[in-house]
C-alpha cells in the first residue's frame, strides 16, 4: 500500500515538474512582432497629438542607449520642456541586454523627477506613476495621464 502511494507521489511530482518546465519554455515573454506592428494599436489608444515622434538616435541621446543592441524603437516625447510625457517601446536583439536598458530608463525617470519635484507637482506625479515594464526582449516605458490605457493596448498588441 505504501509503495502504491509513493509511486503516485512520484508520478505527480514528475508531472508537476514537467508542467512547470513547459510553462517556462512556452512563455519566456517578449514578442516576435516588429515594433511597428505593436505600435499601431498603442498609438490608437490615446491622444498623442501633443507628442512628437522622435528617432532612435533621439532616444539613444536622451536615455544613453546603445543602438547596436536594439532591433526597433518607437519614441514619442513632448517638445515642451515643462511636460514630461513620453512613450518608449524597444525591441532588443538579445533579451539579456534588457536590464541595462531598463536601468537607463529608470535613471531618466529619476533625473526628470528631480527636475520637476519642486516646481511642477503634476509632472512629478506623472513621473512617480510612470510605467516601466520589461518582458523578454521588449521594454515599455510611458509617462502620461493615459499611461494605464496605453499600457493595456501595448499588452494586447504583444
Amino acid at each position: 500500500m505504501k509503495n502504491k502511494y509513493r509511486i503516485i507521489e512520484s508520478v505527480l511530482a514528475v508531472l508537476l515538474i514537467g508542467f512547470i518546465v513547459f510553462l517556462f519554455l512556452s512563455h519566456s515573454g517578449g514578442s516576435k512582432k516588429r515594433v511597428k506592428e505593436i505600435a499601431a494599436p498603442v498609438l490608437e489608444s490615446a491622444d498623442f497629438s501633443a507628442l512628437s515622434k522622435k528617432t532612435a538616435a533621439d532616444a539613444a541621446k536622451v536615455f544613453s542607449f546603445d543602438t547596436e543592441k536594439e532591433e526597433g524603437i518607437l519614441y514619442y516625447a513632448n517638445d515642451n520642456i515643462m511636460d514630461c510625457s513620453e512613450l518608449l517601446i524597444i525591441k532588443l536583439k538579445d533579451e539579456a541586454d534588457a536590464p541595462a536598458f531598463e536601468e537607463a530608463i529608470r535613471a531618466r525617470v529619476k533625473s526628470q523627477s528631480n527636475l520637476f519635484k519642486n516646481y511642477a507637482p503634476d509632472q512629478y506625479s506623472l513621473l512617480q506613476n510612470a510605467i516601466i515594464q520589461t518582458s523578454g526582449n521588449m521594454i515599455f516605458y510611458c509617462t502620461s495621464r493615459d499611461a494605464d490605457s496605453i499600457f493595456e493596448a501595448y499588452k494586447k498588441a504583444l
